[in-house]
């Protein structure tokens, strides 16, 4: 057996890198800034940011980990039973499930970052910056796998996600606009 290359273990990697990495990016911003806008208060953000990012990033490795192990003792029955080609190489489920949950944590922590040093009002726009920004590079840094433009990749991640967490914001406006919410810092 070869010995694989740090770019060859990346690739083998490459799906729970970029979706850790994106989902959490997004998930924690949408949520996170919902919460900001709609309580106004650090304490609520943070507390919220840091369970979404605890129970996600358990769930996303746990799923990771899971669906990995099906996926490949489904492929090995398959094959055994269709007399098929053997399978090459084992998938390796706890190490899916740990870079997804890693990256999943790292990714979070970008837009969590600044309501730990700022008041909510003011890091609402940098957290935004910065997670459109990591977005953007996930998808640039991605495409240098493939044949795909890296431009054109970091900005259909970016388009693509932001779009997304923009849910997270117009929920948490609408909540706390239907309910007169607005609590002080």
């Amino acid at each position: 057996m070869l010995k694989k290359t740090l770019r060859h273990e990346i690739v083998d990697s490459m799906r729970e890198i970029v979706f850790g990495l994106e989902d959490s990016l997004v998930s924690t911003l949408g949520a996170i800034t919902g919460i900001a806008v709609g309580t106004k208060s650090q304490y609520i953000v943070i507390l919220s940011g840091i369970v979404i990012l605890a129970a996600e990033a358990m769930s996303m490795a746990a799923g990771s980990y899971l669906s990995s192990k099906r996926a490949f003792e489904a492929e090995a029955t398959y094959h055994h039973s269709d007399s098929a080609d053997p399978i090459v190489e084992q998938p390796r489920p706890l190490r899916a499930g740990l870079v997804m949950g890693a990256c999943y944590v790292v990714g979070g922590l970008v837009p969590l970052a600044f309501y730990f040093f700022l008041p909510v009002a003011t890091a609402i726009l940098p957290a935004i910056i910065l997670s459109a920004a990591a977005l953007f590079l996930v998808g640039y840094w991605a495409a240098g796998f493939t044949k795909t433009s890296k431009w054109k990749s970091g900005i259909e991640m970016t388009a693509i996600s932001l779009a997304a967490a923009l849910l997270g914001y117009l929920v948490g406006f609408g909540v706390s606009a239907f309910f007169g919410v607005d609590v002080v810092l």
